[in-house]
């Protein structure tokens, strides 16, 4: 155990003095962190400024303009902003001081109540696609109800036989305005267990790079035997295993560096929210693992570090493609979430989802799957390293 741990000391003194692995363990996956975050949205986060403009005063105008926006505006959908007319409106949609705004022209609620098409007019600004999309939804959703009253009062109409009149029609429409839907989507209150995309995004590339980073101990055996220092090693007073234990030892450290290091830098630096302190460090020792594990099966195949190197980055960006480490995986995506789960970067994004809504037990299915995934390849990547000792 002493040789192994020299031959760690001096692999860990080596690996210090090496540029990559500060920029492999650290600097990129920092700074694609913070770059994706600003590209991409953060869609718990949205919130949009809007306007509308009530040019009918009707009472189905009424009630999207003093109904619908405002209910928005209570949740936190929207910050509505007051305006003056419908030109105003354009004016600031254009100029990219609000993201949209919605136009009701004047005879708008006489057109619903006496059946005819009516137009809802949507301004956004093509710049703000998410929530050009948001508003034209709002919208849409707003007449859907409309085209039901409507059909509703139709065939109430046509079953009367002509025994109502334009007034009544148009009392029938407006109460039924006022009434709740048959039907409704029902929500119960659980624990949110998702990442938010900034910390979603540190975990990845920190999840993603740690497998580059124990690279650089799993590549020293090849290193050692391409430098002529192998034959030393071995014909020294040591036992043989004690060679690649202490590299194994040396990538392990790294790893779990490189981790903690990202998790400290992207909560500092970023805002990321990782979790409780004990289930992020079994996750952490976990993944390293797992890593360690991967790379040193894949690194037993290449006859030289060079081509070590190649495979392994390889098989680690394949596993992060795999794993879901750039974007976020919907719930609705079944199958993506199932194939997710045969990468170790999957579980590992999995228990931070899981530990962000519940408590530090919620991280041991994706902590043991990602021990088995280390054990699984270290156990014959074992064997194989007897050949390159030889």
């Amino acid at each position: 155990m002493r040789a192994a741990v020299l031959i760690l000391i001096k692999d860990l003194k080596l690996r210090a003095r090496d540029r990559s692995v500060y920029l492999f363990a650290l600097v990129v996956p920092l700074a694609l962190t913070a770059i994706f975050s600003l590209i991409l949205p953060d869609f718990q986060a949205f919130s949009m400024t809007a306007a509308v403009v009530d040019e009918d005063g009707g009472e189905v105008a009424a009630g999207f303009a003093e109904g619908v926006v405002p209910a928005l505006r209570d949740e936190g959908v929207i910050e509505q902003a007051e305006v003056a007319d419908a030109a105003e409106a354009r004016r600031l949609v254009e100029d990219g001081e609000i993201d949209a705004a919605w136009i009701i022209p004047p005879g708008f609620s006489e057109e619903v109540l006496a059946g005819r098409a009516a137009e809802l007019t949507v301004l956004v600004n093509p710049d703000r696609t998410l929530a050009a999309e948001v508003a034209t939804g709002i919208a849409e959703g707003f007449t859907a109800r409309i085209e039901q009253i409507s059909l509703a009062v139709a065939t109430t109409a046509v079953a009367a036989g002509g025994e109502f009149d334009e007034a009544a029609l148009g009392q029938l429409a407006a109460e039924l305005a006022e009434t709740e839907p048959a039907i409704v989507l029902g929500s119960s209150d659980t624990e949110v267990r998702e990442l938010d995309a900034t910390t979603y995004l540190a975990a990845g590339m920190a999840v993603f790079f740690v497998f580059f980073s124990v690279q650089f101990g799993i590549t020293g055996l090849l290193e050692e035997r391409r430098q002529g220092t192998m034959p030393r090693l071995l014909a020294a007073p040591i036992p043989a295993v004690a060679i690649p234990l202490g590299k194994a030892l040396g990538a392990f450290m790294i790893g779990i560096t490189s981790m903690l290091a990202l998790v400290v830098g992207s909560t500092v630096a970023l805002g990321a929210d990782w979790g409780r302190p004990l289930g992020v460090a079994i996750l952490v020792l976990a993944v390293v693992f797992a890593a360690l594990g991967v790379m040193a099966l894949v690194g037993s195949f290449a006859r030289t570090d060079e081509q070590a190197s190649n495979f392994q980055s390889i098989v680690a960006v394949l596993l992060g493609m795999l794993g879901g480490v750039f974007f976020p995986i919907s719930s609705e995506a079944v199958v993506l979430r199932a194939i997710a789960l045969i990468s170790p970067h999957g579980w590992f994004l999995r228990g931070l989802g899981e530990l962000a809504g519940g408590d530090v037990s919620a991280v041991l299915p994706a902590a043991a799957a990602m021990l088995a995934f280390g054990i699984v390849a270290a156990i014959p990547a074992a064997f194989r390293t007897r050949a390159v000792l030889r």
